[in-house]
């Protein structure tokens, strides 16, 4: 907010740019991350409604959504959640964190909205695409095109999450009526 009217005014003549960093969490539902995918979900359409806003000033919106990036924060967090959550999230390979960063910008760069920065990611953004900006004439038409397709892979993916999910249970409350 205090950045915004700096950035109104200008100066140097190309288009600005606000990049908002969520997660391919705030795309999907995961479990074990239900506050964490909330926030990142929030970002989206702090994402959509700002972009709007800031439009006519020549500003760009950048909504990031990279998988789970190797980082410190990572290897503790892998060590404390639930093993079901390491499972699903094992859906989307990881990244070493200069990998996304590299993404990142270069979809900055570009003025995209939606930046992915794996194929799972694309396949997300292409499923999840809704009524987000799109600049990419070739990308709405992979968006419009695919979406049907997309909805069936991503209810296999789903399909999948819900039987971990269950022999998960299964398997801890076998494990809970052993030690009772």
């Amino acid at each position: 907010k205090a950045a915004l009217p700096g950035m109104r005014r200008g100066g140097g003549g190309g288009p600005r740019c606000i990049a908002l960093m969520s997660s391919q969490a705030g795309q999907v539902g995961i479990y074990g991350y239900t506050a964490y995918s909330a926030s990142k979900f929030a970002l989206r359409g702090l994402g959509e409604a700002l972009q709007q806003e800031v439009i006519n000033d020549n500003i760009h919106v950048s909504l990031i959504f990279p998988p789970d990036t190797e980082t410190p924060g990572l290897a503790k967090e892998s060590k404390r959640r639930p093993e079901v959550t390491s499972k699903i999230a094992g859906s989307s390979a990881g990244m070493k964190a200069d990998d996304v960063a590299e993404r990142a910008l270069s979809g900055i760069k570009s003025g995209s909205f939606i930046v992915s920065c794996n194929f799972e990611g694309l396949m997300l953004a292409i499923a999840t695409a809704g009524l987000s900006p799109q600049r990419s004439c070739l990308m709405a038409f992979v968006e419009v095109v695919g979406a049907g397709f997309m909805r069936f892979v991503g209810l296999c993916f789903q399909w999948g999450w819900y039987g971990t999910i269950e022999k998960c249970q299964e398997k801890k409350s076998k494990c809970d009526r052993f030690l009772k």
